[in-house]
């Protein structure tokens, strides 16, 4: 019995992932990991039972009895991330999952949370044998605004829970096949906080969709095709307040592709972004897609 209700957990984590990377990109296989100086969304961790991510400033203690589950696959090549899973550690019949979809590369633009939370229902409402509990709702925890939608099927119980950071969408999944259960699940994300790694020395870049289109450019350098061709490779960067490129993440490539295009854009020159006539540092997105050289 154990034994089934641990494959449930993980198979109940495992459907949510692999339907969330078919909507927003394939998910693939881990690729080695290369650490950066400043933190990228895959970098948190639990420290004493409580999930911390610097990179989206969270905070988030664990359900008492509760630890870290199977690790995810590496983010897509539309930047999905499968971030942490949790799961009991007695009685298997539930699962956490914390998830994030970088808006700039999702498949399908979307103009705010409630706009995607709205695609999500209807995805959900339109699966054989799925009911919808709850209608997407605003909640506030932590001055954090999030949208919450129940929904469940097969005898099992969801509910997700959605608010934006940093132009992510990441979302707090909780699965049980006991409804009461997954009621009180639901009380743990009020305990979601702030990490308090931040402070007035160190605040987050303005997040500026497309702002690497040619206008905004003083210099470019043409990264070196390696690898697969035309497969296209989905880059975070962060622009400082001289318009040179103070951080690369490259969210999905192999090694080789990595290391052309960080030595590229370390030469990229942009135009400073100002907000009220001051310069200002900015995170955007890019995508790279190598092409044969011309002969």
């Amino acid at each position: 019995m154990r034994r089934l209700l641990l494959l449930l957990g993980v198979g109940v984590a495992t459907s949510l992932v692999s339907w969330l990377g078919w909507r927003y990109g394939v998910v693939t296989l881990r690729y080695g990991t290369v650490m950066s100086p400043m933190p990228v969304p895959q970098d948190g961790k639990v420290l004493s039972g409580i999930y911390l991510n610097d990179y989206f400033d969270l905070s988030y203690p664990l359900p008492e009895g509760w630890t870290e589950g199977l690790r995810g696959p590496d983010p897509s090549d539309a930047g999905y991330y499968a971030l942490s899973s949790f799961v009991p550690k007695s009685e298997l019949n539930a699962t956490i999952l914390i998830a994030a979809q970088d808006m700039f590369f999702a498949s399908k633009a979307y103009g705010n949370i409630a706009e995607m939370m709205g695609d999500f229902r209807q995805a959900m409402s339109e699966v054989d044998g799925m009911t919808i509990d709850r209608e997407p709702t605003e909640v506030k925890v932590a001055d954090r605004l999030l949208y919450r939608v129940d929904f469940s099927g097969v005898g099992l119980y969801r509910a997700t829970f959605t608010t934006e950071i940093r132009c992510h969408a990441v979302s707090f999944n909780l699965t049980s096949s006991d409804p009461e259960l997954l009621a009180n699940l639901a009380f743990s994300v009020d305990k979601l906080s702030s990490a308090g790694k931040r402070d007035s020395g160190s605040a987050v870049p303005y997040c500026i969709e497309n702002y690497g289109v040619p206008e905004n450019l003083l210099r470019t350098v043409e990264s070196t095709p390696v690898g697969a061709k035309f497969t296209p490779i989905p880059v975070r960067i962060i622009v400082d307040t001289e318009g040179g490129v103070k951080h690369i993440h490259v969210i999905r490539a192999t090694a080789e592709q990595r290391k052309s295009i960080e030595d590229a854009l370390r030469q990229w020159k942009f135009k400073p972004y100002k907000k009220n006539g001051r310069a200002v540092e900015i995170e955007t997105g890019l995508v790279f897609r190598f092409t044969p050289a011309e002969k």
